[in-house]
């Protein structure tokens, strides 16, 4: 006869005391002046965006690392094949 199955076993956590913040962090040090304008057009992720700082990519780079992730791997597979043969 098969053993009765057990529940899952429930531990009680008390709830996490939040101290509650008084002020923004980022608006301290920065004045008025030097605050990104946000218009109802404009989101924070196109202010994020719009400081890029991206260089240009070698077109070489990622078939390169493509080409040693596959051989990488035909490698462990023919050590695992020496090993257990």
């Amino acid at each position: 006869m098969p053993e009765a199955k057990k529940g899952v076993a429930r531990i009680p956590v008390p709830p996490r005391n939040h101290p509650k913040a008084e002020s923004p962090i980022g608006n301290e040090g920065v004045s008025a002046d030097e605050r990104p304008e946000r218009s109802s057009s404009t989101g924070a992720a196109q202010i994020m965006m719009a400081t890029e700082a991206q260089g240009k990519r070698d077109p070489w780079t990622v078939p390169l690392i493509g080409l040693l992730l596959a051989f990488s791997v035909i490698s462990l597979i023919l050590q695992m094949l020496i090993a257990f043969s």
